[in-house]
């Protein structure tokens, strides 16, 4: 006999979890914080693994999540893992982990990172900082540098103007704060990220799906609908043309509630992919059919606790 009590309480707090992860890597010892940040460790994944398992959790794939939205399963305790960009240690060390514990993960692949065309910013000011004692943007603005706090103060007003230069001609605009340096895009691209090789391969287990990520990691509110579509659409084509699969899902950019909104999940809506997650916080419902197209996640750190799950549980999601 069914409990419609407990099973009513347990869709009122959701049903399932996305977690966001970027890079699975041992720690960097004197890098910069926000890069840093974007890494688990190895001992943290495969801990989390094995923990959340015997907590009664089970590790199921984003096709899977989509359909048991799409019938509207009564199921509880599910988790879902996806990683953004596609960063080498994707293929060196997450993957390893998933297929020993056989965990289903998505990689959503910005297609200019194996394109080796990426302006991956973040990691060549991180080489400025670090190997300086000041920094001098291309028109001229000086940052101090020689201290630890220093560098880290630097990075912050650094990327809050990178974050705000305009979104079409990026990559001249991109060109020009660096312009005072000899940057070598294409080394960190190789550097950081799987390449084709890479990517096909793992795409060829059936733990793995790959998802879109758009061609040039653009924040989509700041592109005309023409531009998104070129971004999304040419983006996952590309990917299509060197996997020889279908790209069913997706993954915004900068996909916080300041940056996507109806706008852009109705564009989303209209290319007709299965679904596309953001990084609003939250857990998923059975009530989220209705939005395939803004579906939230919860960023999986080193310092996650079991408990944050609950904390979200407790709050039912809306999307605007």
């Amino acid at each position: 006999m069914i409990n419609y009590e407990s099973c009513l309480s347990s869709y009122f707090s959701g049903f399932a979890t996305i977690f966001m992860l970027h890079r699975v890597s041992p720690l960097g010892e004197g890098g910069i914080q926000p890069n840093e940040n974007m890494k688990v460790t190895p001992e943290f994944l495969e801990k989390f693994i094995i923990d959340m398992r015997a907590d009664g959790y089970s590790f199921i794939s984003i096709n899977r999540l989509h359909e048991i939205i799409l019938n509207r399963e009564i199921v509880f305790k599910q988790i879902v893992i996806t990683l953004d960009d596609g960063y080498k240690d994707n293929f060196n060390i997450a993957y390893p982990i998933f297929k020993k514990y056989d965990v289903p993960f998505t990689v959503y692949i910005t297609s200019s990172f194996p394109n080796g065309s990426a302006y991956l910013w973040w990691y060549a000011l991180e080489d400025l900082l670090l190997k300086s004692s000041e920094i001098i943007l291309g028109d001229g603005t000086l940052f101090p540098c020689k201290s630890y706090e220093e560098k880290l103060q630097a990075f912050f007003l650094v990327r809050k103007r990178i974050m705000s230069l305009p979104k079409v001609d990026f990559s001249i605009h991109i060109k020009n704060i660096f312009s005072k340096y000899c940057v070598d895009w294409e080394s960190l691209c190789i550097n950081y990220c799987m390449d084709w090789s890479e990517i096909s391969e793992i795409s060829k287990d059936e733990i793995c799906t790959i998802g879109g990520h758009t061609i040039n990691h653009l924040a989509l509110n700041c592109l005309p609908f023409e531009d998104i579509k070129y971004e999304v659409l040419e983006g996952n084509r590309f990917i299509e043309s060197k996997i020889n699969k279908k790209v069913e899902h997706f993954a915004y950019p900068f996909g916080g509630r300041d940056v996507v909104g109806r706008r852009e999940f109705d564009i989303l809506k209209s290319f007709g992919l299965k679904t596309a997650t953001t990084t609003r916080r939250g857990n998923i419902y059975l009530g989220h059919g209705r939005y395939l197209e803004a579906l939230p996640r919860l960023m999986l750190t080193d310092s996650f606790l079991k408990h944050d799950i609950w904390k979200i549980r407790k709050k039912r999601i809306v999307v605007e």
